[in-house]
């Protein structure tokens, strides 16, 4: 029944979404469309050291609201020769400007290299490269401007990385005044581990009593072989640094082997005076990663964490594994343990309405026929259980005249625009997000118009939710590339509306986006899985750079998912998987929940 459920619902959102017109309005009036070509021209020719045309450009753009960032281009390739006054002048002007923060940063580190160390001492409050703030530091050392400069150089050299050659003096002289002292010492070595260092840890042991280096020896090897480390504690002291890197070992070891990091907690806390601090998060941890691998003794574990047990990350994953295991009652009681900002999610209510119509409760129904009014994904689910047509109950925005003049009267607004008309797509965004996403909800809506009109989707998607326009599909759902995206998909039989959805998801249809993985572009593909598929597909493709390129990744993101299709024999919710986590992780999980609801 749930599979037919999913198919059924998934079968009336793809069509409705298909017969949806490409988003937009009318294209608003381009009164700097000559100025522009001009600026375009210019900041190409400033990107390969043409300065003198640069200069040529400004000359004749003096009211076009992009020429500011000729001039700072042109500042940016002379920081270390601009007179210091006229460069603090124009950083002053353009404070709430995208480049400000990267102009001053490059001109201090400029004039920190450069040796022009009065100047660096009179503007460099602001710098933040670790190698400018040792050179200021060492200039007012030098200069006898010490107030402060202890504790200054401390917080340089509190670091989980190894420090620049520019900060060798300034250490040695802070070292001359007897520091670091322990504490301090076991912090940054604590900070070291934190972050995988172990060269800069072993290093930081002739800073240690000489009587704790057997402690920073097992800390150290515990980064590489934790189960061994543990499983020989029992011998060490019971002192406060031991419990801490203990605890600390247990609580990297709960992500990979939460079973074994669980025995060796038991084993240690019969041996260590553990306090709650030193403890809790590593048998929260332990707790957590049991839970997320579904394992049903994951619900005693948490309980057992007493005032612990009410966090509400905790709490969710509790719920999911009742779910996971079909304890119906304990779904309910932990969704009734939620906090109202879990509680009354939508998510929550559907999965307690689950619970209730497997119970064979009558109050399932009201629940499920309320929650079936919403036009959200588990409002669609709760109407597809009662048999019921979805509640689409799509909005249309419609221009408002003086809201939009209101906007237009912001040279924030429209400097954003032209930025992104430009090609200028980073600033764009950083304009964007710092003048207009701040804006009233009935101004995003507004704005959200106008960056649909000239093609900026992933603007309009990401301001039409932040003001709660959920229901706007037309501006959030757009049929980007969609002759593309339908000679692609019937190309390798996959459903395009599918494949829409994939891209919407992704990446927001912003054809730039580059995740923390790696993944690029408006499907999101990682380079290796690019070259795979290009291979063959036989598609061109010459690197990752490709990918930021919408025809070559809808090329190679459409012929994915199509190969995922024949795999997965069409099932939408397993290609889904796969091209999120991969082939592997898609059909471990297959094979452990297939006795599973669908939903």
């Amino acid at each position: 029944m749930a599979k037919g459920i999913m198919q059924s619902m998934r079968s009336t959102i793809l069509i409705l979404l298909l017969l949806l017109p490409l988003a937009g309005l009318a294209q608003p009036v381009d009164r700097w469309h000559d100025q522009r070509a001009l600026f375009q021209q210019a900041w190409r020719d400033a990107g390969s050291g043409n300065t003198d045309a640069l200069e040529r450009a400004l000359a004749q753009l003096p009211d076009y609201p992009l020429a500011p960032y000729l001039r700072f281009e042109w500042l940016r390739q002379n920081a270390g020769r601009v007179d210091p006054a006229e460069m603090a002048a124009f950083l002053q002007q353009h404070r709430d400007w995208s480049f400000a923060d990267r102009l001053e940063q490059h001109w201090l580190n400029r004039l920190a290299a450069g040796g022009k160390l009065d100047t660096l001492l009179q503007h460099g409050a602001a710098a933040r490269k670790v190698e400018t703030r040792c050179r200021l530091e060492r200039a007012r050392l030098e200069r006898g401007i010490t107030d402060g400069l202890s504790d200054r150089v401390r917080e340089l050299w509190l670091a989980p990385e190894s420090r620049p050659s520019a900060c060798d003096s300034l250490f040695s002289w802070w070292r001359s005044q007897g520091e670091p002292d322990f504490d301090t010492a076991w912090q940054r070595f604590g900070l070291a581990m934190d972050a995988g260092e172990t060269r800069l840890a072993g290093y930081l042991k002739r800073y240690l009593p000489a009587q704790e280096t057997g402690l920073a020896d097992g800390w150290i090897e515990m980064q590489a072989r934790p189960v061994a480390v543990l499983a020989r504690a029992r011998s060490w002291p019971d002192r406060e640094l031991a419990r801490r890197i203990l605890a600390w070992g247990l609580y990297r070891l709960a992500e990979r082997d939460w079973q074994r990091a669980a025995e060796l907690h038991d084993t240690l806390s019969a041996r260590f005076s553990f306090t709650d601090d030193e403890i809790g998060p590593a048998r929260r941890r332990i707790a957590l990663f049991q839970a997320v691998d579904l394992n049903p003794g994951a619900i005693e574990r948490i309980d057992a964490l007493g005032s612990h047990s009410r966090d509400p990350q905790l709490l969710e994953w509790r719920a999911r594994v009742a779910l996971a295991n079909q304890r119906w009652e304990t779904v309910i009681e932990t969704v009734a343990r939620m906090p109202e900002s879990l509680y009354g999610q939508n998510r929550w209510r559907y999965w307690r309405a689950r619970a209730l119509e497997s119970l064979g409760r009558s109050e399932a129904t009201t629940v499920f026929a309320n929650l079936a009014r919403e036009s959200d994904y588990y409002g669609f689910l709760a109407a597809a259980r009662l048999g019921r047509s979805l509640q689409l109950c799509s909005r249309e925005l419609v221009p408002d005249g003086a809201r939009q003049r209101a906007l237009y009267e912001m040279p924030e607004f429209d400097r954003a625009l032209e930025l992104r008309r430009a090609g200028l797509d980073w600033h764009a965004r950083w304009t964007w997000q710092r003048h207009i996403a701040p804006l009233e909800p009935a101004l995003l809506e507004q704005a959200s118009l106008a960056a649909s009109a000239i093609g900026w989707y992933d603007r309009a998607i990401t301001t039409l939710t932040a003001a709660g326009a959920l229901n706007a599909y037309r501006w959030r759902f757009p049929l980007l590339e969609r002759e593309r995206i339908l000679a692609e998909t019937t190309r390798h039989g996959v459903n395009p509306a599918f494949a829409l959805g994939m891209m919407r998801a992704e990446s927001a249809m912003q054809s730039d986006a580059r995740s923390p993985a790696d993944a690029r572009g408006l499907l999101q593909l990682i380079d290796g899985t690019a070259r795979a598929v290009a291979r063959r597909h036989a598609i061109p493709y010459s690197g990752a750079a490709d990918l930021y390129r919408p025809d070559r990744n809808i090329a190679l993101g459409v012929a994915h998912l199509g190969e995922l299709y024949k795999r997965f024999n069409g099932d939408w919710t397993r290609v889904a998987a796969a091209y999120n986590a991969g082939i592997r992780n898609a059909e471990r999980w297959d094979g452990e929940r297939s006795g599973l609801p669908a939903d």
